[in-house]
């Protein structure tokens, strides 16, 4: 009975160094792949109420309503413009058809009314005149304004995170040390178990523009990087980390 007892106690101790020491293994395995590793990727699952999403939304919004405040001020301009060139048609006619009288010597009080008629004329139209050509630049720089602005809009309303609102979009985040391995069309891998049990998860479908943070999926360090687009299989969108180009451990 004692000696099934020892050998019990053996074994279990066996056991127990063994499940140690492959932990011990793991870990190490682990920290020293992250260290060296320039391939993870962090899934991000959008939804109408992230924040992102949110943030995209507003910015359209705020975007449109600049363009529109462009619009207003254009049409304004063009308004103004408009009233300069019949205040000069009607003062010049003017000038033009009693224009005589300003040569001749005024004596009258008549004559002193029509002089005087006659340069309120010719001061409005040179006043108008001087007036058209900063509105005129004016213009020209809105409608530089108004294109620039509706290339934003444009720009904002293809962003991903907005046709999260409609529907679920998955994207990924990329620390800019991980770059380089990460273009269009790169496969992205998948893993069941820590670093094993990997299999093809997916691909990126496009590089997206601005700088985002995200934490590393193993010691949560803030990192700076990038979002991508991505297509994933099911069930992957909700994993920790995804590698691209292959997998983590190659053969596994």
């Amino acid at each position: 009975m004692q000696p099934s007892i020892v050998r019990i106690y053996k074994l279990a101790g066996l056991v127990a160094l063994t499940a140690i020491l492959v932990g011990l293994i793991g870990f190490l395995v682990v920290n020293i792949f992250y260290f060296f590793d320039n391939t993870w990727v962090r899934p991000v699952v959008l939804s109408p109420t992230h924040q992102k999403v949110v943030e995209a939304s507003t910015l359209l919004g705020d975007a449109k309503l600049r363009a529109a405040q462009l619009e207003t001020e254009k049409l304004e301009i063009e308004a103004n413009l408009a009233e300069i060139d019949r205040l000069v048609i009607v003062n010049e006619k003017f000038l033009a058809d009693v224009g005589v009288a300003v040569d001749v010597p005024a004596r009258t009080a008549e004559q002193w009314l029509v002089y005087r008629e006659l340069s309120k004329a010719r001061l409005e139209r040179d006043n108008a005149v001087g007036k058209r050509a900063p509105l005129k630049q004016r213009l020209e720089s809105m409608g530089a304004r108004i294109k620039d602005q509706n290339q934003m809009v444009n720009r904002l309303a293809g962003s991903p995170y907005l046709r999260a609102i409609d529907h679920k979009v998955v994207l990924a985040f990329v620390p800019y040390s991980n770059l380089k391995n990460v273009k269009k069309d790169t496969k992205l891998y998948g893993c069941s178990w820590g670093l094993v049990a990997c299999s093809r998860a997916g691909k990126i479908t496009t590089i997206l523009e601005g700088e985002v943070q995200d934490i590393h999926p193993h010691d949560e360090s803030v990192q700076r990087g990038v979002m991508v687009e991505v297509e994933v299989v099911e069930g992957s969108a909700n994993d920790i980390v995804l590698f691209a180009g292959g997998k983590p451990l190659w053969l596994f």
